[in-house]
Formats: C-alpha cells, structure tokens, sequence
C-alpha cells in the first residue's frame, strides 16, 4: 500500500521545522567557538559594519613565483638541480563550492544567527576574529555551486565572499654549494642596508615579528629560536622553502660560524603557518580563511609587525583586517608580487599596507616586480642569499624577500624606540629624504642608521 503524500500544510510546516534546525545547530556551532586573544577582543574602536571593498573588482592574477637566479657564489649550472620553472598559469582565485561568511558583532555584543544555507551546504569550520570584530564561518557545498546558493539568506549586516587564495611572491631558489669564502660577503643587501654599523646600536631585540607564510625550518642551525605558533586545532605543518627563506632574511643567527647573518637577529620571530606549498616551487598557497586566523593569532601573540610575503586579490574581509591591525598599532609588510605589472595587487594595496618591490645590487628594479600602488618602498629582492630547509641555502629572486629586508628594517626601529608608529615615522621620512624626487610613487628603502638616527638613535661614527 502506497504511503500518502503529506499535505501542503505538512510540507511547509516541515520545511518550517528543517530550517529551524539547521539555524539552532549554527548557532551552536558558530557561538561555541573561543575568543582568541582578551585584549583584542575587549577593544571594540573601529569594529562596526564590514563595509564593501571597492577594489574588489574581479581581477585576473598571473603570480610568477620566485625566478631562477644564479647568483654570486653559485655553482655552475651542470653541478646542480634546479627546480621546476615557475608556472604562468592564473592565479588560482577562489576555492570552489566555498565561501566564507562573516557575521559582525552587533553593538549588543550578539552575532547575528538569521541566515540560511542553500540545500548542499554546510558550516565546514568557523571562529570568531577579535580583528574583525566578527565570526567568520566557512561554508562548503558542491564544486558547482554558486556563492550566493551557498548562502542563500543573509542577515542586513553579514557579508559573504569567496574563498580566495593568496599566493606567496616569492622567487623559486637557486640551490647555493658553499664555497671557501665566508657567507656575509655574498649578502650585499646588508651592506645596503648598513646593518654592520647599525648592530652597535641595535639588532632587532625588543622587536616581535609575525611571520604569515609556510611553516620555516626551525631545526636550521641558522635559525635558532625562531618558533613556531601554529593556527588552532591546525595539524603541524612539514618545513617549506618559502618561510624558510623569509625567516632567514630576517632573523639568521649570527656569529655563530655557520651560514649567514640575519638583518634583524635579536627580534623575537614567530611564524604562523597560513600557507602550503603548491608542488615543487617556492610558491605557497595561501587561503583567505588561514590568512585572516594567522592575522589573529599574530594579534593574539602581540605582533608589533606583521610580514606577509604573499599576493592575490582584493577582499574586504582582508581590507577589514588590514585596517584593524593598523588601528591597533601593527605595522604590516606585504609584497607587490613579482608579475611586472602596475595594477594593484593585495594586501600590498591597502593604504594600511607597507606595499614593497623589489631591486636588485645596482638599484635598478626588478624586471618581474609589480609597480604601482602595490610597491611604495623598494627594497633588495635580486640574488638574494638565504636559508632552505636542510641546514642549506639558496639565492632567490622576488618581492617576498624585498618584503622581508622592510620587515627587518622596522625591527631594528621598533627595537630601540618601542613605538611602532614612531618606527614607521622614521622608515618613510629616511625613505622619502632618498626619493628619485619629492612624493615619489616609489622610494628606495633606507639605511638602518637612517632610520635609527630620526629616533634619536645614531649609529657611532667610524
């Protein structure tokens, strides 16, 4: 005997029960999940709505990755093996079948839970940023389905966006076979920067840097102290070249016999692994929702600068990030991606952004390094000498490692002054002092005693 089919009375009020449930068990999900950082949380200034970015525009992101780069000191091309070529496809731009959904905190303090999920989709994982002042919940569907069948209702406040993906701007490494000279000679970026004089008034100590990129070798002999701080419930993640040759740049052990030295050696550095590298490349991948929890958890464990040495698209969750940080007094370093193009790039964009390109020894500009909006402080990314995973190294060529010398550069400021913004201060006057001319788009990055000597720190006479 056939079962009768229910009357549409019973239909609605079933439908009526399903959705219900679904939202009690949102709500469930999404208000369980622990505030990350007291401080951040109880400051409220600047949280307000999410507002819509208008940079966001769709835009077509060819990331190169890192170009080979011979280098000085390198061995000859028949004794090594080089890595892949880096690819030219598009950038990888959104996950499918993704999105995320942010739910600002209201002025009560409530998060908004009248939304609704298309008929597929779920709530993957979620947790609420201090940054942004909102729960930012990831929802998962079918590859095929739209953002806006993802989420099919949306509270007046909330905002939903795809799931992009930030690639790192990163050179691919040129393996490096030590020879009999002694490493620092082969690091011209430090002669640039004047670090050598600067070491007797400062080294970086007093300084913490938040590293958002692959996880670094921290077993590297060069890289002693260097932790560590993983995303929440995050599996550990396996060393990476690119965070390896980041954290070389900044924080390599010095007098210590071994290897090379670091710009900013004394700076407490901690990296946050938000990226995974994509194959054989240097270039990492970078997911819009890891990147706002490392933005977090940098917040969390008191950054006072923030590196990301990555590039892809305009967001405003990302834009709502950057800007609270810079409210809450983080400097940010990012860089302008290595596609020789003037169309800007994020987060290296933002107005709260320190966006860098990259030179090489003469100062000429690197020819695969964005300009633009995306590069306003130019800074040694050309044969550039740093740690890989293995107790090794590698010369490398891209806007990542430019990046990284500016990073190194605030630390030494932020180490001696303790004033973030006085730091910056300093870093653009000295910068704009040595501009091709006054209000440049473009101004070369400053020596350290530079810097130093504007926070009433001179570097000795020699």
């Amino acid at each position: 005997m056939s079962r009768p089919s229910p009357s549409r009375c019973a239909r609605s009020v079933i439908r009526r029960g399903e959705r219900a449930a679904r939202r009690l068990l949102l709500a469930v999900a999404l208000l369980g999940v622990p505030s990350l950082g007291a401080s951040a949380g109880n400051d409220t200034s600047g949280c307000g709505p999410i507002e819509a970015d208008a940079s966001a525009a769709p835009v077509a992101v060819a990331e190169q990755g890192i170009a080979p780069s011979a280098g000085p000191g390198a061995a000859e091309p028949g004794e090594i093996t080089s890595l892949p070529a880096p690819s030219t496809s598009a950038h990888p731009g959104s996950i499918a079948g993704e999105a995320l959904l942010a739910l600002p905190k209201g002025p009560s303090g409530a998060i908004p839970t009248d939304f609704e999920l298309g008929r597929g989709a779920r709530v993957a994982s979620s947790f609420f940023s201090p940054v942004i002042c909102a729960t930012v919940v990831r929802v998962v569907g079918p590859p095929e389905m739209a953002i806006d069948a993802l989420v099919s209702k949306l509270p007046k406040t909330a905002v939903v966006v795809p799931n992009e993906v930030y690639v790192t701007a990163a050179a691919e490494p040129k393996p490096f076979t030590p020879g009999p000279d002694p490493y620092r000679p082969l690091q011209y970026a430090l002669d640039r920067a004047g670090i050598d004089a600067a070491r007797a008034v400062g080294d970086g100590r007093g300084a913490r840097i938040a590293l958002l990129d692959s996880a670094p070798d921290t077993g590297h002999r060069d890289l002693e102290g260097v932790r560590v701080v993983p995303l929440p419930e995050a599996t550990p993640a396996a060393p990476a070249v690119h965070g390896t040759l980041m954290a070389g740049i900044v924080r390599a052990v010095t007098n210590n016999r071994f290897g090379i030295a670091g710009m900013a050696p004394g700076a407490d550095f901690f990296a946050i692994p938000v990226c995974t590298p994509a194959g054989a490349t240097a270039s990492d991948e970078c997911r819009l929702y890891d990147l706002l929890r490392g933005v977090d958890v940098a917040w969390a464990n008191g950054a006072q600068i923030v590196n990301m040495s990555l590039v892809g698209p305009a967001n405003p969750l990302l834009r709502k990030a950057m800007d609270r940080m810079e409210q809450l007094g983080v400097l940010l370093v990012a860089a302008a991606g290595n596609e020789g193009v003037a169309e800007p790039r994020y987060p290296a964009s933002y107005p709260s952004v320190i966006g860098v390109g990259a030179v090489d020894r003469a100062g000429r500009p690197y020819e695969r390094g964005n300009r633009g909006t995306s590069a306003e402080i130019l800074a040694p990314g050309v044969e550039i000498l740093s740690t890989v995973p293995g107790d090794s190294f590698a010369f490398g060529d891209g806007t990542s490692l430019a990046a990284a010398h500016v990073t190194a550069l605030l630390a030494l400021a932020v180490g001696v002054s303790g004033d973030p913004a006085a730091a910056r201060s300093a870093f653009f006057a000295a910068a704009q002092a040595h501009a091709a001319s006054p209000g440049a788009e473009a101004a070369p990055a400053p020596t350290a005693c530079d810097v130093l000597g504007r926070l009433g720190h001179p570097c000795p006479k020699p």
